[in-house]
């Protein structure tokens, strides 16, 4: 069968071993994200078979992630009660909306918007919201039921309250924290994960209520397609559903570029098709929006795979155990939230975002602001990423607004050296230094516009040089534009003609 399909070996067990690594996190994630844990499981089983289909990278493992459960919890926690049958159908509508959002994205070939975000805005979004993921975490971790939908609002009230604190559920956090940081350290292939999860969920069969609350009654058999969804909800929806489309394709692309062997091609518009599959499928299943898990990923091509076969492994290995889900009423939910906590905890590094700082300040204040944005809008993070875009795009435009022009006269004439970006929104400016110049130097009447130091001219500045060109004339002075790039000098001469005319 294997020599049939030409599948290496390689790629079964490792679609294999991160099914065993995804199971206990899509319990984790599911929970994260507001819903009964075995919804994580529906995503899980067909997320990473349906994003196959369409996958041009071999290396992305698709599922649900700690990004995208945060985004679904903040979608939908202001909407509707968290945990309830409405909120999971809820859920399943916004993974429909992504899906169709990025398969539309990837037919119209747009796969540029994988760069849509800059650099400071997801890197002060993801510290924020790893801080947010820590902080829902720490309820659990207490064997505390956290209430209200303000997630560090939450964290503080268990904090708060130290005669609250279930200590079996304290103490196997702890455990299982240390368990999982020393299983990355010294066997990074072994699914400790899965290890910790079935000793966890053994030990508070045999004594419960020893370890604190448990994830409860799991049912049995998978979830038949359903459309009986809230589709009044939809227009309520959609700025999250679009958000989670474009942050959360901005890890598969990292994924898909870092892996990319020599040789190989990936194709963003592709892997936006297989991802909007991929969500399309789950959430005609009540799953959750999904998307692409960096350390699975990591795992997958740690262990050798080489073709898109081993996600497809993975989640067919996922679907054979979901028969067995009842077994993990017991799990404990101090275990799910030490997962998340040692899942998430490369995310609160200050480290990439004071980095900045060295490079630009701009940048720098950027990333805080969209963290800091982040932290107090919660739960609606959805809103921190579209300030935060605008925001970017405003300092942006700002600094390209900028410039600056240095005038400089001799006895054969005058030059007008232009250093910056020159467009329609500082094109007036320059006109106004220019004719000022020639005010003030009557005597000079050649001049020279140096275009040597700007990096882009757009077609309003050029119309602009061409107007002042042809102005010069009326007030007895010729003017010459030098250092234009081609297409620049092109538009100066079609604007002659025009004049000629």
């Amino acid at each position: 069968m294997l020599r049939r399909l030409r599948v290496p070996p390689t790629d079964v067990l490792a679609g294999v071993s991160v099914a065993l690594v995804l199971v206990p996190q899509a319990l984790a994630y599911a929970e994260l994200a507001g819903l009964p844990a075995h919804h994580g499981l529906y995503a899980a089983a067909l997320a990473p078979i349906a994003a196959a289909v369409f996958a041009s990278s071999p290396a992305l493992q698709t599922g649900p992630t700690a990004m995208s459960a945060v985004l679904v919890f903040a979608a939908l926690a202001p909407l509707f009660p968290t945990g309830t049958p409405t909120y999971a159908a809820a859920a399943a509508l916004l993974a429909l909306l992504v899906g169709a959002i990025r398969i539309g994205l990837g037919a119209l070939h747009a796969g540029g918007l994988a760069y849509a975000l800059s650099g400071p805005v997801l890197r002060g979004f993801t510290w924020g919201a790893g801080i947010l993921i820590t902080a829902s975490q720490l309820p659990g971790a207490l064997g505390v039921a956290p209430e209200g939908t303000r997630l560090l609002a939450r964290a503080a009230a268990a904090l708060r309250d130290p005669g609250s604190w279930h200590l079996g559920a304290l103490a196997t956090a702890v455990v299982v924290v240390a368990a999982l940081r020393l299983g990355r350290r010294l066997a990074p292939r072994f699914p400790t994960v899965l290890a910790v999860a079935a000793v966890g969920t053994l030990v508070s069969a045999l004594a419960p209520g020893a370890l604190g609350p448990t994830v409860g009654t799991v049912p049995a058999g998978f979830p038949l397609p359903d459309l009986a969804l809230p589709w009044r909800a939809a227009p309520d929806l959609i700025l999250g559903a679009l958000v989670i489309a474009i942050v959360g394709f901005a890890e598969p692309t990292a994924i898909a570029r870092r892996y990319t062997r020599p040789g190989q091609r990936w194709d963003p518009n592709r892997e936006l098709l297989g991802q909007g599959l991929a969500n399309l499928v789950v959430g005609l299943v009540r799953g959750m929006p999904v998307g692409a898990s960096f350390s699975r990923s990591a795992l997958h091509q740690e262990l050798g795979a080489s073709t898109r076969f081993g996600a497809v492994v993975t989640g067919l290995t996922v679907l054979a155990l979901i028969p067995a889900a009842p077994l993990l009423a017991d799990l404990p939910r101090a275990v799910l939230a030490a997962v998340v906590l040692v899942a998430v905890s490369d995310l609160v590094r200050w480290g990439p975002v004071a980095d900045l700082w060295r490079f630009g300040k701009l940048q720098a204040t950027t990333a805080a602001a969209t963290a800091a944005l982040t932290l107090a809008l919660e739960p609606r993070v959805d809103l921190a990423v579209v300030i935060g875009v605008a925001l970017s795009v405003a300092l942006h435009l700002g600094r390209e607004g900028q410039l600056r022009a240095t005038v400089a006269t001799d006895g054969a004439g005058g030059r007008v050296v232009v250093y910056g970006t020159l467009w329609f929104a500082n094109a007036p400016r320059l006109q106004g230094e220019v004719r000022a110049a020639w005010l003030e130097h009557r005597a000079v009447e050649r001049w020279v516009i140096d275009l040597t130091q700007v990096g882009r001219v757009d077609v309003d500045a050029a119309l602009a040089l061409g107007a002042l060109r042809a102005e010069a004339g009326t007030v007895g002075v010729t003017l010459e534009i030098h250092g234009g790039d081609p297409r620049t000098d092109e538009r100066l001469a079609r604007y002659a003609q025009r004049a000629v005319r």
